[in-house]
Parts: C-alpha cells; sequence; structure tokens
C-alpha cells in the first residue's frame, strides 16, 4: 500500500506514524495491498487522555470492508506529557493483564467466558504512543447509548455487569492460586497511579478534582450536609488515595468501571454480554472499589435502596461459580464475611467518586462535543466542561441525601477530623 492511500481521514490522524501502524496491522491480517477509512470517535464518553479513531479497512478497489479497528494515540496532541503514564498503565494492562486472562480462559468453553478485548498493537514510545484495538463493533458489541439520554441501566442489564464484574475480578484470583509468581509480578505494576501526588501535579487533574468537588458542592441543597462536605474539601485527595490503596483483600481492578467504559452485546436479551474496555486507570485494590465506582456512577438511591441485597448476592454468587470453573473455593480466596464488611466499607468511596465524576456522566451528548472541542490539553480550561444542568443538581442531590441517610458523610468526617 501507498502510504498516501487512504479515503478519508481527519488531520489528527494524517502522520507517517498512524499510517505506519496500521500498515502493520493490515499486514499481520494478511492484507497486502488495502485502502482504509478514518472515523474521528475521540470524546465519546468524555474521552480526554487520547484521540480515538475506528479504522475501515479493506482490500484495495474491493467495495466491502475486511475488518475495522480501534486506534488510540497521543500523537497530533498536546497531552502526551501530561497523560504519558496513563497511556503505558493501559499498554501495560493489555499487555501483561487482558492478554493473561484471556489465556487463563482459553480451558473455558465460549459461552461461561468474560469478554475481553484484543489488543493488536502497541507502542510506548515517545512521540509514537498507539494502542490498536480489535473493533467489537465487528463482533455484535455496541456501546451504550444509556448515559446521552440520561437514563439507567434497568436491574437485569446491572446485574449483568455486576456478574461480569465478578469474573473479572475472580481471574485475579485464579492466577494468584495458579500462577502466584506470575500474580505477584503483576500486582507490583498496578500500584494506584490516578491519585498518585507526582501524577496529579504533572497532569494538572489535582486542579480538576478540586474543581469539581466545588461545583458539587454548589449544589448541594442540604445546608448541614453541605458545612459537612465542605470540611472533606482539604482531604479530598487522601480520601481518595487511602480507598483506593490495597486492602486485606485485592486484586486487579478495572479502576474506572462505568456504563461509558462498557460495550453491550444483545443488551435487551438473555443472552446478552458485556465487555469492559480503557483500563488506563486499573490498579490493585479492593474489588469494591470497582463494585461502588459503577454502582454510585450508574445508579440512583432508589435503585440502590430496593436492589443492594440482590446485587451484592449476585456478585458473590458468581464470583463463587466463576472460581468453581478453576476448583477453587471462594471462601478460601473471599469470605463471605470478609465481603460483607468490604461492601459497606467501601460504600464511602462511591460518594468521592460520585463527587469528582457526576459531572462528567451527566453530559449529554451536546456537552460532550463542547468538552470535545475544548480539547483540554496543556491547561485543562474546566470552565468549559458544564457545570450545572437539572440531571447534575438532581444526581448531586440525590446522592448527598442518601450519604446523610446511611451515614456515609458522617463516616468520611470522622476519618478527617479523628
Amino acid at each position: 500500500m501507498s502510504l498516501e492511500v487512504n479515503i478519508s481521514e481527519p488531520d489528527d490522524f494524517n502522520c507517517q506514524e498512524l499510517h505506519s501502524a496500521i500498515e502493520e496491522v493490515a499486514h499481520n491480517e494478511g492484507l497486502e495491498d488495502f485502502e482504509y477509512k478514518v472515523d474521528y470517535i475521540s470524546g465519546k464518553g468524555g474521552n480526554f487522555t487520547s484521540n480515538v479513531f475506528r479504522v475501515m479497512i479493506r482490500k484495495t478497489d474491493c467495495d466491502d470492508y475486511d475488518f475495522s479497528v480501534i486506534v488510540k494515540t497521543f500523537i497530533n496532541t498536546e497531552r502526551q506529557q501530561l497523560f504519558n503514564e496513563l497511556h503505558k498503565r493501559e499498554v501495560f494492562a493489555y499487555t501483561e493483564v487482558i492478554k493473561k486472562f484471556i489465556s487463563v480462559q482459553n480451558i473455558l468453553n465460549e459461552e461461561t467466558k468474560l469478554e475481553l478485548p484484543e489488543c493488536l498493537l502497541v507502542n510506548i514510545e515517545k512521540n509514537n504512543e498507539v494502542i490498536i484495538l480489535k473493533d467489537l463493533k465487528n463482533h455484535g458489541f455496541e456501546l451504550d447509548d444509556m448515559q446521552e439520554n440520561a437514563e439507567y441501566l434497568n436491574i437485569e442489564q446491572i446485574n449483568l455487569v455486576i456478574s461480569e464484574l465478578a469474573k473479572f475480578h475472580a481471574l485475579s484470583f485464579i492466577i494468584k492460586e495458579k500462577e502466584s509468581d506470575t500474580f505477584k509480578d503483576l500486582k507490583t505494576k498496578f500500584q494506584d497511579i490516578l491519585y498518585e501526588n507526582s501524577f496529579l501535579n504533572k497532569s494538572k487533574l489535582r486542579n480538576f478534582f478540586f474543581e469539581s468537588f466545588n461545583m458539587f458542592l454548589k449544589l448541594v441543597e442540604n445546608k448541614e450536609a453541605k458545612h459537612k462536605l465542605r470540611k472533606l474539601k482539604d482531604k479530598f485527595i487522601e480520601l481518595l488515595q487511602k480507598y483506593t490503596k490495597p486492602g486485606q483483600t485485592n486484586v486487579l481492578c478495572h479502576g474506572d468501571c462505568w456504563v461509558n467504559n462498557m460495550f453491550f452485546k444483545n443488551k435487551n436479551s438473555n443472552q446478552a454480554k458485556v465487555c469492559f474496555i480503557d483500563y488506563q486507570a486499573m490498579r490493585y485494590a479492593n474489588p469494591m472499589t470497582d463494585f461502588m465506582h459503577f454502582l454510585y456512577l450508574c445508579t440512583d438511591s432508589k435503585f440502590r435502596s430496593q436492589h443492594f441485597d440482590e446485587i451484592k448476592n449476585n456478585y458473590y454468587e458468581s464470583l463463587s461459580t466463576f472460581l468453581n470453573l478453576y476448583n477453587i473455593d471462594v471462601t478460601t480466596v473471599y469470605k463471605r464475611d470478609n465481603f460483607d464488611t468490604d461492601f459497606y466499607g467501601y460504600m464511602p468511596y462511591g460518594l468521592l467518586v460520585s463527587i469528582f465524576q457526576l459531572r462528567i456522566v451527566t453530559m449529554n451528548l451536546e456537552e460532550d462535543d463542547t468538552l470535545k472541542e475544548a480539547k483540554l490539553e496543556s491547561n485543562w480550561d474546566l470552565s468549559q466542561i458544564p457545570s450545572e444542568s437539572d440531571l447534575f443538581r438532581s444526581r448531586v442531590n440525590d446522592v448527598v441525601e442518601e450519604a446523610v441517610r446511611n451515614g456515609v458523610l458522617d463516616k468520611l468526617l470522622a476519618e478527617v477530623t479523628y
């Protein structure tokens, strides 16, 4: 292929490095003479840290495309220095953890396996940062559109995510039991990065967290709760660090588990599947950090009060069932009493995540386009992220009132005033 042969591509994709990466992938798939079309999809779901493209590839002069891939890259952006560590984290997640997870599941039938994305090419060299993945749309998966329609997943869909999340966590327990040296090596590479002080300072994310805290606080209507929340502000980062440090029971966690980091297949049928994507925040931590992250961002307090026990039991039963496939008794790796203690003990983390992420979760499509245009790069101009909407205000006060009722807010306050 001549590297000039392409049907269409955004300016951000027009460079030798990305052309060469596509050429390598095409050759690996057996295509020597080919052409491609590029669609720019960065910004979907608040993707601030990289440009994301869908590249459709076909044999030269053919009408139908042979396959498509997803390209994530910092090339042609000003974000390389800010988020280089996140890129490296995701590369290692795909090449070491996800690759191992796929291998461990080779003994299972397809219906039982956890769906995982397949990585085709990576590069962590400066000015060549790229990750190329198989396009899940080729296999019938679609990104959920609930967020843009301000809708929630239903109980069946929530239970699907929770049961698959349990499988994701179970794979850590399995590797730890079957290949202890491998797991020991992996966990040392995946200490938290997102809330680590040097990264926060370098990436300007510290400013983002506190700006988001202020916007959250501004919308709180309960005056007493607002006063208590204000006391948490100076310790906000420390609290996030505390809850994401390894505890008594730990696994390799997704780190940013919410609906826009998932693809669904046959979502409304009893053959539904979900596949988790985007692993920049993968960390070695307690599994309930993922659970609460998802639950607090993707459900409301009414749902949680009605279904807490059901989804809690679903997680543990799914964990047990999957571990049994490898002849591992769940009680030897995660006793039920310890699980129950962790479940309630990590609920405050759900509130902490809500404080800085509800602002993003409640953005609609128009606001997401505004954010894309803002190009949050070296200066992180947070003023261009929409700060108020009826949905955002409603979600803020819903989670705050819940935290008052269940004692989560007082628990956090006690942790910073001892």
